[in-house]
């Protein structure tokens, strides 16, 4: 049985190419919104954030043979626990990895991380959309206050109820869900008179072209955050790639 711990649309790919090759698998998500959609792709769905002291006993009842990891970018707690685990319970481990893809120029600026980006955009005035999910969105109020900020999530009650508590207004919030075009970001940019959007670095699939694009188009800063490094001990970000290796265990 393979452990594919998911929360991408990558995730979702690779549920989808298990069970063409009739590889028995069970796909690990910790949001409702994402059992939803893993349910549509995976026959077994776990729910729930695996916890640390969690995995050898998980390994064991579920005879897992193999941990496919194609979590978000920057869920670098969940990827140096499982390796770790991996590695004690000689489980082999596969990082699917989003590759990079920008350089910067005018429009965009690479910071290292949260506080690089806030640490920048306290020197910076004006408008400020963030599109870096609902988890920093308090610190970001915390920081810079309220006002500068307009922010994109996921439509969900759990992360409504997050920005409700940080202080953000209904008028703050574009809760939809992707993927945005190059288009829509534009015009759901435009419409807040940002001068600057920050976002993760998240790939492809994870629609950066297109933020970064739309950016462009407007002539407003896109800041970057730099993803997480960890030392994965085997990564690949083509699917190709990784239909060979699973070859080898079949």
């Amino acid at each position: 049985m393979i452990l594919l711990l998911g929360g991408t649309s990558e995730s979702l790919t690779i549920a989808d190419m298990l069970t063409k090759a009739q590889q028995p698998f069970i796909l690990s998500v910790t949001t409702e919104y994402g059992a939803e959609l893993a349910r549509q792709h995976a026959t077994h769905v776990h729910l729930g954030a695996i916890l640390p002291a969690e995995f050898h006993d998980f390994f064991e009842a579920n005879r897992i043979s193999m941990v496919i990891d194609a979590t978000h970018p920057f869920a670098r707690s969940i990827s140096t626990h499982v390796i770790i685990a991996a590695k004690q319970n000689a489980i082999p481990y596969i990082r699917f990895e989003r590759q990079e893809m920008h350089e910067e120029g005018p429009f965009l600026k690479v910071v290292a991380d949260t506080a690089a980006a806030i640490a920048f955009l306290q020197q910076h005035p004006g408008n400020i959309y963030l599109s870096t999910g609902s988890k920093t969105a308090s610190e970001f109020a915390n920081e810079l206050g309220i006002d500068r900020l307009h922010v994109r999530v996921l439509p969900t009650t759990g992360v409504m109820d997050l920005l409700s508590q940080a202080g953000y207004q209904a008028n703050q919030i574009d809760a939809i869900q992707g993927p945005f075009s190059e288009t829509l970001n534009v015009e759901l940019i435009k419409r807040t008179g940002a001068k600057i959007m920050v976002t993760k670095e998240s790939g492809r699939r994870g629609g950066l072209p297109e933020k970064i694009q739309a950016c462009q188009d407007l002539q407003i800063l896109c800041l970057v955050i730099k993803r997480p490094e960890v030392n994965y001990p085997e990564v690949t970000g083509s699917f190709e790639a990784l239909k060979q290796r699973l070859g080898v265990m079949q």
